[in-house]
């Protein structure tokens, strides 16, 4: 079995307060240090556990500039075989635009697959929209917020989905099918320094995400970035237990919590 996985190199903001430069048109993060997006390192690890289970190969792509290169060591070093880089200068932040580039370079390298792996979103675009419009522009099926793999046979999968409320949904997904994965459907993988630094001994082959764009305009345009409006500091309440919980109470009651 061949499994394509799509993996991102993404700035990791958690604990980073975010400068909008200019205009409000960008946001500097060149100082922030970056890593694999948190769901692609599942997509991974579930590619290459069913391929070490029943045979056959991952391949990791990834779209960005040279630093990208970075995640395509650790999906190796995970136990990808191939990792594909799709070279582009610019921050594609549009998915309808990197669906597209991914189609066209999938057709025009004629690239075999019986899946394609993604993760749920990306944690800095948060569209989580990319997997079912690639699946939509390669007219195959498509399952999202895949939280388990049952059964794998040779023309399906049988998978369970997250749902609303604590359901699940167990489905028969035809191959080549399309699926995104979510968090906790396994355990990724320790990746030492080490494996990482083997890993970029294999050979990745660069392509140059130019020659697979189609022009036109995108469909997704960011207008402005804007900082979110500060919010009051919090009440201290002073006095014994007795006064603090009245004024408690009394704060509840005026929001609404209490009546």
């Amino acid at each position: 079995m061949e499994i394509v996985v799509f993996t991102k190199r993404v700035p990791v903001t958690q604990e980073e307060e975010l400068r909008i430069l200019g205009d409000g048109q960008s946001v500097d993060l060149s100082k922030l240090p970056h890593r694999m997006n948190d769901w692609d390192n599942y997509a991974v690890e579930e590619a290459v556990k069913l391929i070490e289970k029943g045979g056959g190969g991952v391949t990791s792509v990834a779209i960005g500039d040279s630093e990208s290169d970075e995640v395509l060591r650790r999906a190796i070093a995970m136990g990808a075989r191939d990792g594909f880089l799709l070279e582009a200068n610019e921050v594609l932040q549009d998915p309808f635009a990197r669906a597209t580039l991914t189609y066209n370079f999938l057709k025009k390298e004629n690239m075999p697959f019986d899946a394609i792996f993604t993760g749920v979103q990306a944690e800095d675009e948060q569209f989580a929209c990319f997997g079912g419009i690639l699946a939509a522009l390669l007219k195959i099926p498509y399952a999202a917020q895949v939280i388990g793999i049952d059964a794998v046979e040779k023309d399906h999968f049988v998978v369970r989905r997250e749902l609303e409320g604590g359901l699940q949904e167990r489905v028969k997904v035809s191959l080549p099918c399309l699926l995104s994965i979510q968090s906790g459907i396994n355990e990724p993988r320790y990746v030492s320094i080490m494996g990482v630094r083997k890993a970029s001994k294999v050979e990745r082959k660069v392509f140059k995400a130019s020659n697979y764009t189609d022009s036109g305009k995108s469909l997704v345009e960011i207008t402005k970035w804007v900082y979110p409006p500060k919010k009051e500091g919090a009440a201290m309440l002073a006095g014994d237990v007795g006064e603090i919980c009245s004024k408690l109470f009394a704060i509840l009651k005026e929001k609404g919590v209490y009546q």
